[in-house]
């Protein structure tokens, strides 16, 4: 997205990165009043699925609309048109359909096992999403002629196999998981001022949000600064899709294996290996930044690290929502899911934004060839020096979150409590 705005629309580094960062803090509002909503549906569909359904196509209509800045406008007019679309995609359409498709697996199983591996199912497709468009998108854009017609093309596809995905997920589900406030209203409803304070008191609750928010502004920055790593440190733009599968692929192959060791050891331990690993592959560069070998190991190993957290990062809020109802009596799957995607949000806002400024910074110029010597410092610190930081900030926060010590407690807990709604309906 930064490269478009930057080197086809022509807007500014440090603007772009911005438009970027305002979109993902507005999503904040819509984070939260979309899990309200969410909390509050009540349907014969249940109460996830309808905001998967009705944000299917306009989703897919807002991305085509985003990445077609009209070229006669001025600049000013470039910018309005780049912030409001992206808003409109990310705050309303994108917001409403992640935060119910992320709820919802909090309600298709109670099992903590199968929530592991739906999410591995989830991200390993995402993954292999994100592999093949990082694969193609500059070759196609380059084969459709490299304009502004040819990004409007691509993203027209894009967008007709995002929404008929949504739909399948929409008649392809169904919510399993009954609670007392879905199934009979039995426990008197709690005011959101209620619910948010009580949220803000569970530790994990907190820590969740934080390692939501340090994980994608790790990844922001490391997707944001890459294209410009490879164009401009490496000397080839087309090793950009190269770097992207060596990090990606490890993942597609050993997270299916994860559910299993998961379940044997927990969520948390391998969470802190993984994490070590991330760390090694990462301080790599270090000893030759120019050698394209050299950061194509360093990609591989980061991409083994993130397995972990690729698997059960999401797995980890649905206990943080059963941990929640276990605390303080009321289940808050859209509230809780809204305020971790709003970190995810919020983090790779501003992981985007930071590449944004550090060109600015250093005085990238689109235009130009070779970039100055600041400039190429600026990518150094997005691509190489700032997730060596933000790796270890992860780490930390993993090391606290010990939310998997309740899980017989609080499985116990809710499963009396299932017994008992389905008996009183």
């Amino acid at each position: 997205m930064l490269f478009y705005l930057t080197n086809i629309a022509g807007i500014g580094a440090a603007v772009a990165g911005t438009i970027l960062l305002v979109g993902q803090l507005l999503n904040g509002v819509t984070d939260l009043l979309v899990g309200v909503f969410i909390d509050k549906t009540k349907t014969r569909w249940g109460k996830t699925r309808p905001w998967i359904l009705v944000t299917a196509i306009p989703m897919g209509l807002s991305l085509v609309l985003l990445f077609s800045v009209p070229s006669g406008f001025s600049e000013t007019g470039k910018i309005a048109w780049a912030f409001i679309m992206y808003a409109l995609l990310m705050a309303v359409f994108f917001t409403a359909s992640n935060i119910a498709y992320s709820a919802l697996l909090a309600v298709l199983t109670p099992s903590p096992k199968t929530r592991v591996t739906l999410t591995t199912f989830r991200f390993f497709m995402a993954l292999l999403t994100t592999l093949i468009v990082s694969s193609i998108t500059l070759p196609l854009i380059q084969t459709l002629g490299n304009d502004q017609h040819a990004w409007t093309s691509l993203t027209s596809i894009y967008g007709i196999i995002a929404a008929v995905t949504l739909l399948i997920v929409f008649f392809g589900t169904k919510e399993r998981v009954v609670t007392a406030a879905t199934a009979a209203d039995a426990e008197p409803e709690q005011p959101l001022g209620t619910r948010l304070k009580n949220l803000f008191h569970n530790r994990y609750f907190v820590l969740a949000g934080l390692l939501f928010i340090a994980f994608y502004l790790l990844s922001g920055l490391a997707q944001g600064s890459g294209v410009y790593y490879a164009t401009n440190i490496l000397g080839d733009a087309s090793l950009f899709s190269i770097l992207s599968i060596a990090t990606i692929l490890p993942s597609l192959i050993g997270i299916s294996f994860m559910p299993a060791i998961m379940g044997r050891y927990g969520k948390r331990p391998i969470f802190l290996i993984g994490l070590g690993i991330m760390l090694i592959g990462s301080l790599l560069p270090l000893f030759g930044p120019h050698s394209f070998e050299l950061i194509l190991i360093s990609q591989l190993i980061r991409g083994v690290g993130q397995i972990p957290l690729t698997a059960g990062l999401f797995a980890i809020v649905a206990d943080v929502v059963d941990y929640s109802e276990w605390k303080h009596g009321v289940r808050s799957d859209g509230l809780i899911y809204s305020a971790a995607i709003f970190g995810q949000k919020v983090g790779g806002g501003f992981g985007a934004a930071a590449v944004g400024w550090l060109l600015s910074w250093g005085a990238y110029d689109a235009k130009v060839v070779h970039q100055s010597a600041a400039a190429n410092q600026a990518i150094f610190g997005a691509y190489i020096y700032l997730p060596i930081a933000l790796i270890v900030v992860v780490g930390i926060i993993v090391y606290f979150f010990r939310i998997e010590q309740y899980t017989p407690q609080v499985q116990a807990f809710l499963r009396k409590k299932r017994e008992q709604t389905q008996a009183a309906s």
